[in-house]
């Protein structure tokens, strides 16, 4: 397997850090990876060494103010800004990788994005995949979303403590170096909050205009995206598939290995088949 490292130039300029996982023999399709909120692109092995044996080159970069990237940490004037820098990154894995068939795949927060840019540009994909999606945000609800918006409207860069590790896995280990990796980042602004908390609300009335096969993949104990069990219902394209695993919490690429074999080896399936 070859792994490279490189940046390149969002929307208004701001540097965006990505990975590249490639595979040594055949190349069978490619995969975009957009990870959640506060996380990183380097949190995403489990799926890179599940799918490089299959044959997929994998990409995925860190959002502007996660990771290694640019940008205000966890701080964003308008969630479309996400999207555009998606569309950046896609038009240079194209440009690399022209004729390979091209998947999204997109966790949490990440998966909104995903579904937004496919709706928005549709062109060349060929699937999508959203993992621990929602049609609510868990943390906030009536009452603290309206002050989530007062107090955001008086204090956009004003941040909150999260710990969102025990929601995260019953792998403990992964927990632990959750909370221990300097790259994953614990007090976003309440502008990212409000953005991604409307974005989330907004997605419902797109998602019956997504064209292309999805894959639906959460847990049935995720208390961070709530309401995985509308898909079935918002998604009106006749080729879904939505997984919703028995007990699991947020990140089910990252639960105990039992469970997490099951997942990958269902979303390493579902590529296969669509390819």
């Amino acid at each position: 397997m070859e792994h490279l490292e490189d940046t390149f130039t969002g929307i208004d300029g701001t540097k965006l850090y990505y990975q590249v996982w490639r595979p040594e023999e055949t190349l069978k399709a490619v995969v975009q990876i957009m990870h959640g909120f506060g996380e990183h692109s380097g949190r995403y092995l489990n799926i890179v060494n599940e799918l490089i044996p299959r044959g997929y080159v994998v990409y995925a970069n860190d959002h502007r103010g996660h990771g290694k990237s640019e940008g205000i940490q966890l701080y964003i004037k308008n969630f479309q800004d996400y999207i555009e820098d998606q569309k950046i990154f896609f038009d240079l894995i194209n440009e690399k990788e022209p004729d390979l068939p091209h998947f999204i795949l997109g966790h949490s927060m990440g998966s909104t994005i995903a579904e937004f840019y496919v709706m928005k540009y549709p062109e060349k994909i060929q699937g999508l995949v959203l993992s621990g999606t929602a049609t609510q945000l868990g943390a906030v609800k009536g009452v603290m979303k309206a002050l989530l918006k007062f107090f955001g409207l008086l204090a956009p860069k004003m941040r909150i403590k999260m710990d969102l590790a025990p929601q995260l896995s019953h792998d403990s280990e992964v927990v632990k170096a959750y909370r221990e990796d300097p790259l994953v980042f614990k007090r976003p602004t309440l502008k990212l909050g409000i953005e991604f908390a409307n974005s989330i609300t907004a997605s419902q009335k797109i998602l019956g205009q997504i064209k292309c096969p999805v894959l639906v993949q959460s847990g049935s104990e995720d208390k961070a995206m709530l309401g995985t069990e509308k898909f079935n219902d918002l998604l009106t394209v006749e080729d879904k598939t939505v997984k919703i695993y028995p007990g699991l919490f947020h990140e089910v690429y990252n639960e105990i290995e039992n469970d997490r074999k099951l997942v990958l080896s269902n979303l390493g399936e579902w590529l296969d088949n669509h390819c």
